[in-house]
């Protein structure tokens, strides 16, 4: 009997020192690119990958790097959806402009998951260079959803600028992992 408790115990000691190491991976990873990149968020990026399980169970920059890319994607993934949704309730007309940006965005988040699952394999196979440019890419293409409806005369409100931003931060986080890679 005092075997089995002894073994419960080891187990649960186990179990601590893991989730331990990995919360110590996340918030070292997360403190190391923020300080080499004053618009990634410390707090944002220990708070999401904290969140996420994929990201508790990492046991490395290169793990938690396709954990992050594979959150992004997701987050993509579900923006898309929104968006459309806000296509078919709103019924927007064939010349709607603002039916046409949002259309672009939902375009440029379907991209960004397709985008996100090639960095991942880039980065499994080491080739950071590929997982950089792409990362980028999908960085870049959610920047310009924004900018689309702020250079519009007269500039349109997006639906999207809060979305956009924390999709912003969430790429950020496996760029910067990657970056640290290489």
């Amino acid at each position: 009997m005092k075997f089995l408790i002894n073994l419960v115990i080891m187990f649960f000691l186990l179990i601590n020192i893991f989730t331990a190491n990995t919360q110590s991976l996340i918030q070292t990873s997360c403190k190391k690119a923020a300080a080499r990149d004053p618009k990634l968020r410390l707090d944002f990026c220990i708070k999401s990958l904290e969140g996420h399980q994929r990201s508790k169970t990492a046991q490395s920059l290169g793990e938690l790097a396709t954990a992050s890319m594979k959150n992004a994607g997701m987050r993509s993934r579900s923006l898309e959806a929104k968006a459309d949704k806000i296509l078919e309730e709103k019924n927007y007309g064939k010349g709607s402009v603002l039916g046409k940006l949002i259309k672009d965005c939902a375009m440029i988040y379907k991209d960004n998951a397709v985008t996100l699952k090639e960095a991942v394999t880039s980065v499994r196979v080491r080739d950071y260079k590929t997982a950089i440019f792409v990362m980028s890419s999908a960085l870049n293409a959610t920047r310009f959803c924004e900018t689309r409806f702020e250079t519009r005369d007269p500039p349109r409100i997006s639906p999207f600028t809060r979305d956009n931003e924390f999709l912003t931060q969430m790429i950020l986080i496996p760029l910067d992992f990657t970056k640290m890679l290489k």
